[in-house]
């Protein structure tokens, strides 16, 4: 039997202006494995467990791992969906329930990133093996602020508004 080999996939440069524009720098190796409630604001690393708020973060991106940020004491999680869950995230006045992928795919391709505040259930804590993480993310404080804006190269930042 042979060994399994998988391929990471690249750093879209959405991504990239997402991590500009929060200011986050990758975890050193000295805070590689400490979880994100404790590392210091300004960072962002890797993961396999996404719905810990704990979740350990790691320097290396391996396969169906998911971008977690720190910025201002809260915790982000970044991942893909598709078009329809971007605009229900951006713009529904209740509950929303979207499959979050670690890695883009032909119908999953929207960048966002969602508050851990927001999440109201999600089903999984560690998805290694999952192709995505379904979450049930809060309608945001004010149906006045409307859908956010959409960052550059089609990311939708769902950090400007409080949970409901």
């Amino acid at each position: 039997m042979g060994k399994v080999v998988y391929e990471n996939t690249p750093t879209r440069a959405d991504q990239e202006t997402l991590r500009e524009a929060g200011g986050v720098r990758l975890v050193t190796e000295q805070e590689e494995g400490a979880g994100v409630n404790i590392l210091p604001d300004g960072v962002y690393g890797y993961t396999y467990s996404p719905g810990l708020t704990n979740a350990p973060l790691f320097v290396t991106r391996r396969y169906r791992s998911y971008e977690i940020h720190r910025v201002a004491g809260e915790v982000f999680i970044v991942g893909f969906v598709s078009s329809d869950a971007a605009h229900e995230l951006s713009s529904a006045s209740g509950d929303v329930t979207v499959q979050l992928r670690p890695e883009p795919d032909s119908d999953n391709a929207v960048l966002v990133k969602i508050p851990y505040a927001r999440i109201h259930t999600h089903r999984q804590y560690a998805a290694p093996n999952q192709q995505g993480f379904t979450v049930t993310v809060r309608p945001y404080l004010s149906a006045a602020a409307g859908p956010l804006a959409a960052g550059r190269a089609g990311s939708l930042d769902h950090s400007d508004h409080e949970p409901g």
